[in-house]
C-alpha cells in the first residue's frame, strides 16, 4: 500500500510522463485493478482487455492534462467500474457463448467431469446472481471481499461515508442471498 507521500509524488511524475513513474503505476496497480475486474466477469480475455484499458485510458488523461487529481487508485478502479458496467450493458444485449468452455468439457474424463461441472455450476451461480445487484452493489462487494479493502478504504474509493457503504454491502449480500434460494429452491427458472 502506499502511503499518501508515495502515491502523491507517484502521481506527480505520472503527471510528467516520466516513463519509470508511469511503469511504476502500472506494476503496483495492474493486480489490483485486474483482480477487480476479474471478480466481475468471467471471461480472462475480457478482464485482461479491459484491465489494460484502463491503463491506457489513464495515458491518454495524463497527456490531455487531465486525469487524477489526487486519488489514483480511486481512478483507476472507477474508470475499472466503469467499463466493466459498459461491458455488461454490451453484454447484455447479445448473447454471449464462451466455445472455449464447451471445448474443455468435452476433453474433461469420466472421473473428474462431475467434481468440474459441480465446480463451474456453482460459480456460475455466483455470477449470475453478482450481475443481478446494481453496478453499485457489485462495486462495493468487489472492492471489500476481492480487492479485500477495509471499510474506510472503500469509502474513500467511492466516495460515501463508511456507514453508507456498511448499508450498501448489507443490502447486497442480503439481496445475493435471496438470489441464490431463489435460485435453489427453482424459482424464477
Amino acid at each position: 500500500m502506499l502511503s499518501g507521500n508515495d502515491d502523491k509524488e507517484l502521481l506527480a511524475r505520472a503527471r510528467r510522463l516520466d516513463a519509470e513513474g508511469l511503469s511504476e503505476i502500472h506494476d503496483r496497480f495492474y493486480p489490483d485493478v485486474y483482480r477487480y475486474v476479474r471478480y466481475r466477469l468471467e471471461d480472462e480475455l475480457v478482464c485482461e482487455d479491459i484491465t489494460a484499458e484502463v491503463f491506457m485510458r489513464l495515458l491518454d488523461a495524463l497527456h490531455r492534462r487531465r486525469g487524477p487529481d489526487h486519488n489514483l487508485r480511486g481512478w483507476l478502479m472507477g474508470t475499472a467500474s466503469n467499463m466493466v458496467n459498459d461491458f455488461l450493458r454490451q453484454a447484455y444485449r447479445r448473447k454471449i457463448e464462451n466455445l472455449e468452455e464447451s471445448a474443455e468439457d468435452q476433453l474433461v474424463s469420466d472421473d473428474n467431469l462431475d467434481d468440474r461441472w459441480d465446480a463451474r455450476w456453482d460459480r456460475s451461480r455466483v455470477r449470475r446472481a453478482v450481475q443481478q445487484l446494481t453496478p453499485e452493489q457489485q462495486h462495493i462487494l468487489a472492492l471489500r471481499f476481492v480487492d479485500e479493502r477495509s471499510l474506510d478504504e472503500t469509502a474513500s474509493l467511492v466516495g460515501k461515508t463508511v456507514t453508507a457503504v456498511k448499508a450498501l454491502q448489507f443490502r447486497a449480500l442480503a439481496s445475493l442471498r435471496r438470489l441464490l434460494e431463489k435460485e435453489e429452491n427453482g424459482v424464477g427458472k
